[in-house]
């Protein structure tokens, strides 16, 4: 990751907040990736630097690289490629090749049986020539091969040792016609990119440009607190190392209708990437001014951070205590919000709630009064008096009697007994209609006892008289 795009992106941002879920496969790039820096070789080496000479007497101090991750292990071979193309590694190569070409073509027009002492002598100094371009040119291949080695740190540094004895200095390797050599690959460019390659493959998997493409296209989403301009770089970022992932495409048994992975989006395939990556409401004031779908990342970009500006700069809405349930009951919440933020607002709407009690809002009056819907009758014979008018009453007429129309049967002769008097009186006469109760069953009781005697003493004369 750039200075810059660190500089932008919010402190303490994490990978959870820029992802949909957790990822199926492990990418190879993350939108966040590694800021702690881990020594595993644990040698005093690691913090000591290299001087490394540039073009035109300038030089720069370079610290052996100790992996962290892939991102960085792809900057540390792009650190590589930056060295040599200032000095001039390649197009110094380039030129000591076409003169070693040359050469070669003016030793081949002169024979190497001729007489002539002046032929001799010319094709001596070319063939001087070309082998001293050759020990240039090997020497600058050389060079560019122990650079690679002395910008690793020691667990790095053994492992592309290995590669480049087994890639470079070996024979029955398979040739372009798939038979086995007997001759070593030997070093140049092509081989150094090979063991680059190959290296690479020691810190990621051979589908890592797959992976990345699932990851760039489902997984990814744009954090909630990151503004569209940062998140568009950090995105332009990432593909811009894409090409240099390995492919399952480079695989020898692949098959032909698998499609190359590892190389950059379109425009139009970044464009659409921005696209769903913004919210609704920019989403639909983007399709209020534009009638096509975009297809220029820079034009989008600057569009979509002035709609961006329009809406972060209105207050935003608040609102009431009452509406807070409804409102997020008909509302789904925000999919790009992360657990740990809900989590916090439901703490802090508990909180809120516990102190406000000191300025709690006066509930509001359930049933309010019903105005001109009072029903005189109802309200003086019994019945519910506030649901409609007098002059509609369908269970009472003047005087008390029962409506005719009335669904509840007529009302027994002592339905008006006890009208006007109040609740002390009639628990006095229950308390005398119970009493009157008890006072028959004692009657009642005595009755039974005199039955008794008599028969006891009638039963007893009839026994004397036998």
């Amino acid at each position: 990751m750039s200075a810059e795009i660190r500089r932008l992106i919010p402190e303490g941002l994490k990978n959870n907040e820029a992802e949909r879920g957790k990822p199926r496969h492990e990418p190879p790039l993350r939108f966040v990736p590694n800021k702690s820096l881990d020594n595993e070789d644990g040698e005093d080496e690691y913090n000591k630097s290299i001087t490394v000479e540039l073009n035109l007497k300038t030089t720069m101090k370079v610290v052996p690289y100790a992996f962290i991750d892939v991102e960085s292990f792809l900057g540390y071979q792009k650190q590589h490629m930056y060295i040599l193309d200032q000095q001039e590694a390649k197009a110094n190569w380039t030129k000591l090749e076409t003169l070693r070409s040359d050469t070669e073509d003016k030793i081949s027009a002169i024979s190497s049986n001729t007489i002539n002492a002046k032929e001799k002598a010319t094709r001596k100094r070319h063939v001087e020539l070309r082998d001293g371009l050759k020990k240039r040119m090997d020497a600058i291949i050389m060079k560019a091969f122990t650079l690679y080695q002395q910008m690793s740190a020691a667990a790095l540094r053994a492992e592309w040792d290995d590669i480049v004895v087994e890639h470079c200095f070996t024979t029955g390797w398979l040739d372009e016609h798939d038979a086995p050599s007997n001759e070593q690959r030997g070093q140049d460019w092509k081989t150094l990119a090979d063991c680059k390659r190959l290296h690479l493959l020691t810190v990621c998997d051979p589908d890592a440009a797959e992976r990345h493409d699932q990851y760039m296209n489902v997984t990814l989403k744009k954090p909630q607190r990151l503004a569209i301009k940062p998140f568009h770089k950090r995105v332009k970022e990432l593909d811009d190392l894409a090409p240099s992932l390995p492919c399952l495409k480079d695989q020898a048994d692949c098959p032909p209708e698998v499609e190359r992975r590892n190389v950059s989006m379109s425009p139009f395939a970044m464009c659409g990437l921005l696209m769903r990556n913004v919210s609704v409401q920019i989403e639909d004031e983007y399709n209020c001014l534009h009638n096509i779908v975009p297809t220029n990342p820079k034009k989008l970009v600057e569009q979509l951070t002035k709609i961006e500006t329009k809406l972060g700069s209105v207050a935003p809405h608040v609102p009431k205590p009452n509406d807070r349930r409804k409102q997020s009951e008909s509302q789904p919440g925000d999919p790009q919000r992360s657990r740990r933020e809900t989590k916090r607002a439901k703490a802090e709407k508990a909180s809120s709630r516990n102190n406000a009690t000191d300025h709690r809002i006066p509930r509001k009056e359930q049933f309010p009064p019903r105005g001109d819907k009072k029903c005189k009758l109802c309200a003086e014979y019994g019945g519910s008096s506030n649901t409609h008018k007098t002059v509609v009453c369908k269970k009472w007429l003047p005087g008390g009697k029962t409506h005719p129309e009335w669904k509840g049967g007529k009302t027994p002769a002592h339905i008006n007994v006890h009208q006007g008097e109040t609740v002390n009186q009639l628990m006095a006469q229950q308390a005398e209609f119970n009493k009157s109760i008890k006072q028959m069953s004692k009657l009642a009781d005595k009755k039974k006892k005199k039955k008794r005697s008599r028969q006891r003493y009638s039963d007893s004369e009839s026994d004397d008289s036998d």
